[in-house]
């Protein structure tokens, strides 16, 4: 072989394996994000609203260990002594329960990629101010939001599934935040957003775009949806308007998917990928 056609073929296996680390490149990138995941689950006194709190705390749980792929060390859970999703390696859910889990997180963990705060539960509206209900004190939006902002994280999803959650959504925003809140301020019905959420995380139809990953904005989507359908099929007033903020002006968005139209929330969240994982990690106490 000639000096020509041995350059040729040099070439063309370095165009070749050029093509090959292209396409595998974003893969490995995904998997080598690193993830901390809270769970919290605030008290409940309606029995059927708490079994349902339990089918999505274990949901979620699982959805993150089984389907991302994270380490279970890395998905903390939060949640009442008296709900059933509570178990030897769950954290009681109060005030300085929470505020403890969180300052720990803070001081012991490095910088990770996603950070995680999920909260699923009561609250009442004080004027202002979003309590939520935990046993004892509960706990304000304002002291929430000063407790997450030490987490050192390039990213931070919060989502508050609870009465009024749209009251604290502008102390929550910041331009490394990307807030989901299950109802607007003045809507203080227990809302259904986690029951048609986690589904969604899990369902392949969500995954709305040609892209074939799923990203926080279809999921989002599919529970828009998925609730809209409910309150229909049940005949009911709808008593709740998911929001999502993720462009740090404090002004939320109920059809974020609508993004590229009017250059407002949405952008984000749809680049926050849950890339799932064929690798089955085993759980706590597996």
């Amino acid at each position: 072989m000639d000096d020509h056609i041995m350059k040729h073929v040099t070439l063309l296996t370095q165009c070749v394996l050029l093509i090959a680390v292209a396409r595998v490149y974003p893969c490995a990138q995904a998997r080598a994000e690193t993830w901390q995941v809270v769970i919290c689950g605030g008290i409940l006194q309606d029995t059927e609203v708490s079994q349902a709190q339990t089918r999505v705390i274990s949901g979620l749980s699982h959805f993150f260990t089984d389907q991302v792929g994270m380490d279970p060390e890395a998905v903390d859970v939060v949640c009442d002594t008296h709900s059933s999703a509570f178990d030897p390696n769950a954290t009681a859910c109060t005030r300085e329960g929470l505020k403890k889990k969180l300052e720990t997180l803070a001081l012991n963990t490095r910088p990770v990629d996603k950070f995680v705060f999920y909260f699923t539960g009561q609250a009442n509206r004080a004027h202002s101010t979003l309590r939520l209900n935990v046993r004892g004190q509960d706990i304000t939006h304002h002291e929430l939001d000063t407790w997450l902002r030490v987490i050192k994280a390039k990213q931070k999803l919060i989502v508050l599934d609870c009465p009024c959650a749209g009251l604290a959504l502008e102390d929550l925003t910041d331009p490394n935040h990307i807030v989901v809140c299950s109802a607007r301020g003045d809507q203080s019905s227990s809302p259904r957003f986690s029951e048609h959420f986690v589904p969604a995380l899990t369902q392949k139809k969500s995954d709305a775009d040609p892209d074939a990953r799923l990203s926080l904005l279809d999921a989002f989507q599919a529970t828009c949806r998925s609730l809209d359908a409910f309150y229909l099929q049940e005949n009911w007033y709808k008593s709740e308007n998911a929001l999502l903020e993720d462009d740090g002006d404090g002004v939320p968005s109920q059809q974020p998917w609508l993004f590229l139209q009017s250059g407002k929330d949405g952008a984000r969240a749809a680049q926050f990928y849950f890339e799932i994982t064929e690798t089955i990690v085993p759980r706590r106490g597996q």
